[in-house]
C-alpha cells in the first residue's frame, strides 16, 4: 500500500539527480544519491540501499553506507532542524543531493566514529562527484562548525528534535500508550538486533547453536520463540553457517511469534493473505509438515522473495500473485474454504520504525486513517471464506490502537458469528482484544496479535 509522506519533520521534493562524468562515484557521494531518494519520496529505504549495492560498491563500503544513511534517517529531525538554522538561505529543491549530502556529513560526524577531518574532507570532495562544486566552500563551514560545536546551544529544544520523531506520531503514540511512549520512542531510535529463525525442518536450534560457536560466532536462543537465536555481532547474513543450506531465516522475534497462535495440524488447510515475503508462510510449513497453504499478495517482487525463501528452504505451498480480496471473492465463488486463516495486514508499520527509519518520515495521520479502511475491508472480504470453528489470525506490525483493537474490535461488534479467542502468553501486554508487542520489549518489534474463532452455524 502506497503511504504519503508525513507532513511534520519534511523534506522537499526534487528531481534524481545525475552522477557526474568520469571516474567512478566515491562512497559518500552514493551515499546522498541514496539518501535523495527516500527524502525525495522517490524511493524506500530498502530499494534505496538495494540501488546502492547494484552499483558495485565493495562490502566494507556497503556496510559503511548503511551505517550513514540508516544514521542520518533516524537523527533526520534534529539534523534538518540544525542545518536549517545555519543556513543564510534555503536550498532549493533542485539541490536535495545536496541537502543528503550535508545531513551525512552532520549525522557521521556527531554519531560515527569516523575521524572529524576526514569526514569533511571527503563529504567536502564530493561536491563535485555531485555536480555541486559550487558549494565546496558551504559544505566546508557548515561542517567544520558542527566540528567545533556537536552541540548547539541555539537550538530550540522541541518533541520533534528531543525524540526525533515527527509531532503527530508523537502525539499518537502518548495518547494510545500514555505509560510506555517514551520507551517506544527510544527504541524506535536504536540500533535493532539480528534475529534468526532456525528451519526446524533442517537443523535444531541446538544444532545450529553450536555450528555458529564453531565459526566463532556468539548467538544466544530468543527467550519467546523456540526456534529463533540473535547474533551477538550483527554480520551478512550469507556469511552464516547454512544460510544456502535453508537452516534459517532473518525474522523478529516478534514475527516468529505469529504462525504458533494459529494451532495448525497436518488436516487444516491455510490461507495466509498478504503474505509476501513468506516470513510467517515459511514458519507454518516448517512447524507442521505436509500442511496445505495457499499463500495471497499482489505485490509481484515481494512474492518473488517468497518463492526464493521457499526453495532456500525447500518448502512447498501454493502461491498466488493476485489481490486478496480478488481472490476471496471468487475461492468464495468457486466454494473454498479454510480452516485456518492468517491476515498479515497491511498497515503503517510504525512498530518496525528502528529497522526502517524512513517509515517516520514517510507516514502520516492520512495514512494510518487509508490503513484502517483497508483493513476492514480485508477482514470483511476474508471471514467468509473461514469454516464454522475455523480460527484467523489477525496481525499488524503496528502500535496504534486505530489499526489494532479499533479494527477487531469494531469487527466483532458487527459479527453474530465472530469471538475472541483469548491469548495466554507472557510476553507483550493484553488489551481488549488481543496482545499488543512494543517495540524494545525484550528487543522485539512491535506486533499485533488478535485470535477470531468463527462460531458453528446455529441449527
Amino acid at each position: 500500500m502506497a503511504m504519503a509522506r508525513a507532513s511534520a519533520c519534511p523534506v522537499p521534493d526534487g528531481p534524481p539527480t545525475t552522477p557526474a562524468h568520469g571516474a567512478p562515484m566515491a562512497v559518500r557521494a552514493l551515499i546522498a544519491e541514496a539518501l535523495a531518494g527516500v527524502l525525495g519520496g522517490r524511493e524506500t529505504l530498502d530499494q534505496a540501499l538495494a540501488g546502492l549495492r547494484a552499483k558495485g560498491v565493495n562490502d566494507a563500503d556497503a556496510a559503511f553506507a548503511q551505517e550513514a544513511v540508516y544514521g542520518t534517517l533516524r537523527h533526520h529531525c534534529s539534523l534538518t532542524a540544525r542545518l536549517d538554522a545555519n543556513l543564510q538561505r534555503p536550498l532549493k529543491d533542485k539541490d536535495l543531493v545536496l541537502r543528503a549530502l550535508i545531513l551525512a556529513g552532520m549525522n557521521e560526524i556527531l554519531y560515527m566514529a569516523t575521524p572529524a577531518h576526514a569526514t569533511v574532507h571527503e563529504t567536502v570532495e564530493a561536491c563535485v562527484q555531485l555536480d555541486r562544486a559550487w558549494a565546496k566552500g558551504l559544505v566546508n563551514a557548515l561542517l567544520r562548525k558542527v566540528q567545533r560545536l556537536p552541540v548547539d546551544p541555539s537550538l530550540p529544544v522541541t518533541d520533534e528534535i528531543r525524540h526525533e520523531h515527527p509531532q503527530w506520531l508523537i502525539e499518537a503514540l502518548r495518547r494510545d500508550w500514555p505509560e510506555h511512549w517514551q520507551d517506544i520512542l527510544l527504541a524506535n531510535n536504536a540500533r535493532p538486533p539480528l534475529t534468526l529463525r532456525i528451519n526446524q525442518a533442517a537443523v535444531s536450534r541446538h544444532d545450529y547453536l553450536q555450528a555458529l560457536a564453531n565459526q566463532g560466532i556468539a548467538a544466544d536462543p530468543l527467550r519467546w520463540s523456540h526456534h529463533g537465536v540473535v547474533i551477538r555481532d550483527a554480520r551478512p547474513v550469507r556469511t552464516l553457517p547454512g544460510y544456502t543450506e535453508g537452516w534459517f531465516v532473518v525474522q523478529d522475534e516478534a514475527a516468529q511469534l505469529a504462525s504458533p497462535l494459529l494451532a495448525c495440524s497436518a488436516t487444516d488447510r491455510v490461507l495466509d493473505a498478504c503474505a509476501a515475503p513468506g516470513g510467517k508462510t515459511t514458519h507454518l510449513l516448517e512447524a507442521t509438515p505436509g500442511l496445505q497453504v495457499v499463500a495471497v499478495d499482489v505485490n509481484a517482487r515481494r512474492m518473488r522473495e517468497l518463492d526464493d525463501n521457499l526453495k532456500r528452504l525447500r518448502l512447498a505451498c501454493t502461491v498466488k500473485v493476485e489481490d486478496v480480496r480478488a481472490y476471496a471473492a471468487a475461492a468464495l465463488a468457486s466454494g473454498e474454504s479454510f480452516t485456518r486463516i492468517m491476515l498479515d495486514a497491511p498497515c503503517s508499520a510504525l512498530g518496525v520504525i528502528r529497522r526502517h527509519p524512513d517509515i517516520r518520515l514517510r507516514r502520516s495521520p492520512e495514512d494510518v486513517a487509508v490503513a484502517v479502511a483497508r483493513q476492514q475491508l480485508l477482514l470483511q472480504a476474508l471471514w467468509p471464506l473461514l469454516a464454522p470453528g475455523g480460527l484467523l489470525l489477525y496481525v499488524t506490525c503496528s502500535v496504534l490502537e486505530a489499526e489494532n483493537d479499533g479494527v477487531t474490535g469494531e469487527f466483532l461488534s458487527a459479527s453474530t458469528d465472530a469471538r475472541l479467542e483469548p491469548i495466554a502468553a507472557d510476553w507483550g501486554l493484553a488489551t481488549a482484544c488481543g496482545r499488543q508487542i512494543l517495540p524494545g520489549m525484550d528487543d522485539m518489534d512491535g506486533f499485533y496479535f488478535c485470535r477470531l474463532r468463527k462460531l458453528p452455524h446455529q441449527p
